[in-house]
């Protein structure tokens, strides 16, 4: 298939690009599965890789603060770790692993509570394995979000954005979303884990603020 490229770090083409990010996009109900727009980005993550990128798909996202679906799980790699719900980037990584992607080209970061923090940790812990460039998935306007004010302030490597097909369903950002993500990346500390730290206490403060307001769903 062909795909829709939008522009990132200047002068980057999907052919100089080796890994892929997917940003977590919320789960369903009950937590044991992705959102259909969650799907959609793994669906197109999957084809990128098979269009012959060389490096690795990231799975980003444990779940947004607003978010307080879901039983108590674990993770078999991490057995002394409890989350709530099975994180988005597990659940990614299961969809891309039945549909037929080898577990060595994807890898899991599920302790991320938003876009910031998505982007902050796929980069700084390590993730990616190297610094190549990276295509970030995402539906349209959340791309564009991610490509004017995420991304300039978290990645530290070449990037650029390609576009979620509609697939037949409409994805609309939330109206908070953006100036959400500009006071939660602004000035952040220059030491990684220091701005991990605080864009992760931003978001939680921010969200959770929301979620007190009657704000229930993040999407």
């Amino acid at each position: 298939m062909g795909f829709e490229v939008l522009r990132g770090t200047a002068g980057l083409t999907l052919g100089d690009v080796a890994h892929v990010l997917i940003p977590g996009h919320g789960r369903d109900q009950d937590c044991t599965g992705l959102n259909p727009a969650g799907v959609d980005r793994c669906r197109t993550a999957m084809e990128l890789h098979r269009s012959g990128l060389p490096g690795v798909i990231v799975c980003a996202g444990y779940k947004s603060p607003i978010d307080c679906k879901g039983v108590a799980w674990t993770a078999d790699d991490l057995p002394s770790e409890t989350f709530q719900g099975t994180p988005e980037a597990d659940l990614m990584r299961s969809w891309l692993l039945a549909a037929g992607v080898p577990a060595a080209a994807v890898r899991v970061e599920r302790r991320s509570v938003d876009t910031v923090t998505n982007l902050l940790r796929a980069e700084h812990e390590g993730h990616f394995g190297d610094d190549r460039p990276v295509a970030i998935v995402a539906q349209r306007g959340h791309l564009h979000r991610i490509l004017t004010v995420v991304a300039p302030r978290t990645l530290r490597r070449p990037y650029l954005g390609v576009v979620v097909p509609p697939a037949g369903r409409r994805t609309r950002e939330n109206p908070l979303a953006t100036p959400g993500s500009r006071l939660i990346s602004a000035r952040l500390p220059a030491d990684p884990n220091a701005a991990i730290a605080e864009a992760t206490r931003r978001a939680e403060l921010l969200w959770g603020a929301v979620r007190r307001l009657g704000k229930r769903s993040y999407h």
